[in-house]
């Protein structure tokens, strides 16, 4: 993968609004508006990396591989979400209760206990504590 280390340059909205701020502090005679054409340039090179348009050829495939990956799966949860819904009314009107969600897997901490704390260095070592050496 060849990489363009001045990739920024090549942002010709940045340059445009760096170029009107210049022009814009030169006909008002203030050169403190230049400031703002290089707070907008940044912006622009900002918009540009947010829309994905400096990824290059390979970065804009790999995006929409995973926008449309990522619709695919909101198109199947939403699927899922239905079905468990329509399954529910069905119990619903048959008179049974829906069944209960569920329920995750416990976590590290709640498995093993929480994590015990070193002791401080001013407490003399005693016991199983002690370091072996």
């Amino acid at each position: 993968m060849t990489q363009k280390p001045f990739w920024f340059l090549l942002n010709l909205y940045g340059w445009a609004v760096l170029a009107m701020s210049i022009i814009t502090a030169i006909v008002i005679k203030q050169t403190w508006v230049v400031l703002l054409g290089v707070i907008g340039y940044l912006l622009a090179l900002l918009v540009d990396l947010i829309g994905g348009r400096s990824l290059g050829r390979t970065g804009a495939v790999r995006l929409a591989r995973a926008e449309q990956e990522n619709r695919e799966l909101r198109a199947e949860q939403a699927r899922l979400v239905g079905a468990i819904r329509e399954r529910d009314t069905r119990l619903a009107a048959v008179g049974q209760p829906p069944s209960e969600p569920v329920t995750p897997p416990p976590t590290v901490s709640e498995v093993i206990g929480p994590i015990p704390t070193p002791p401080v260095a001013s407490e003399p070592l005693t016991g199983s504590e002690a370091p072996k050496p």
